[in-house]
């Protein structure tokens, strides 16, 4: 059987709270003090959500409980699992939906099964940059100026950015190996460098597809592998790309280093992307909505045709991509460490998708495993974009 172990996402921890408050029940302060709250949630700005939720957690009015969700899931977030669990069960003391305190109790397992709970991820480069330091990284300077780190040598022409960008790679990499890759060693050097444009990338990023703003490459001379990022410093208007250092450059790191612990075994398109989009900085909400929208449409949808599609019969990109993320998101945060590992492990022998998992779950051999799989995939991608949508709704 699947361990059920969950991920913190803002927008399904607050589900409660964005539903409730919908339903116009709430002292009207109240209600704009959690929107509030849930409006810094959203935003990454965790401790002010916490301090706001904290306070409103502690009135006395029926309304005011459900504020512990909002300061359970800050504290999650930021990693503090056991303070997180004590919020959830003050949350349940209060509660009478059976839903939410499923939900709550699922949470506090996960926060207490092995005293660590889930990597959280870093907030994103982007939020954490001035409009002045936005200005100073989008300067280019004449020389390319070099920062070396334990396991990169970065380039870029701009010293800033250069160094920004080894500080960067370096948390990717700790997150890529350590949580995603559930403990794979790196012990390589890889070369960035960060192009002034698209023009100057694409005329020196090897085999870069027109469209990329970033790509990896591997090659070998004589036995010797030279590993490889390209990136691009600045968007059309000449302003810093921010999406590079948020996106990009986890996105393409993961997809080295899964490339080279799959080695000569061609990794399935949907685990290849979906990993390297779970690497990024911060969850894209647009593509768990339109995951939810499609699968909300087409409850029939089957796994088979996701797990062995290659890339050139893709019909919608984005429609794929969407749904690859929010299942290999869905299998990562469901399996530990060690079942996830193994199920790597086992698509790396060769074994499918679905017989991997089985495997790696010691779950026998059945032909109802992957549609109950496929069911609980939608069901819970549904739910989340629909907690999402009422997030969006509630700005």
């Amino acid at each position: 059987m699947v361990s059920r172990r969950l991920v913190i996402v803002y927008g399904v921890a607050v589900a409660g709270v964005c539903g409730l408050v919908a339903a116009g029940s709430y002292h009207a302060e109240t209600t704009r003090g959690l929107q509030d709250a849930l409006a810094k949630l959203h935003r990454g700005q965790l401790s002010q959500a916490e301090a706001d939720a904290l306070v409103l957690a502690s009135r006395s009015d029926k309304s005011a409980p459900r504020a512990w969700l909002v300061v359970a899931s800050a504290r999650q977030r930021r990693g503090k699992y056991a303070a997180a669990a004590r919020a959830y069960r003050n949350f349940l003391a209060n509660c009478t939906s059976p839903r939410l305190r499923a939900y709550a109790g699922e949470q506090i397992v996960q926060c207490t099964a092995d005293g660590s709970g889930p990597a959280p991820r870093r907030a994103a480069p982007s939020k954490r940059l001035t409009a002045a330091d936005l200005a100073e990284l989008a300067t280019v300077e004449k020389q390319m100026r070099t920062e070396t780190t334990e396991h990169f040598v970065v380039r870029a022409r701009n010293a800033r950015l250069a160094k920004l960008t080894a500080i960067e790679a370096e948390a990717s990499l700790r997150r890529i190996c350590g949580y995603i890759l559930c403990g794979q060693a790196y012990p390589h050097s890889v070369a960035i460098t960060v192009w002034a444009d698209h023009k100057e990338y694409a005329d020196h990023a090897r085999d870069a597809p027109e469209w990329a703003g970033g790509s990896f490459t591997i090659t070998s001379d004589n036995g010797v592998a030279t590993r490889r990022i390209d990136l691009t410093q600045r968007d059309a208007d000449g302003r810093f790309d921010t999406i590079m250092l948020d996106r990009v450059l986890p996105h393409e790191m993961c997809h080295l280093v899964v490339h080279e612990f799959f080695g000569d075994v061609e990794c399935p398109l949907v685990l290849d992307e979906g990993l390297a989009m779970l690497a990024e900085c911060e969850t894209d909400n647009a593509r768990v909505m339109l995951a939810g929208l499609v699968l909300a449409a087409d409850r029939e949808a089957s796994l088979d045709d996701l797990f062995v599609r290659p890339r050139h019969t893709i019909g919608d990109p984005a429609v794929f991509y969407a749904k690859s993320f929010t299942f290999i998101e869905f299998l990562r945060n469901r399996m530990t460490p060690e079942q996830f590992r193994a199920f790597l492990s086992y698509v790396k022998g060769g074994c499918g998708i679905g017989d991997a998992i089985q495997r790696a779950i010691c779950c026998p051999d059945s032909e109802q495993f992957i549609p109950a799989l496929a069911r609980a995939w939608q069901d819970r991608t549904v739910l989340q974009a629909q907690f999402l949508r009422a997030l969006a709704d509630r700005k």
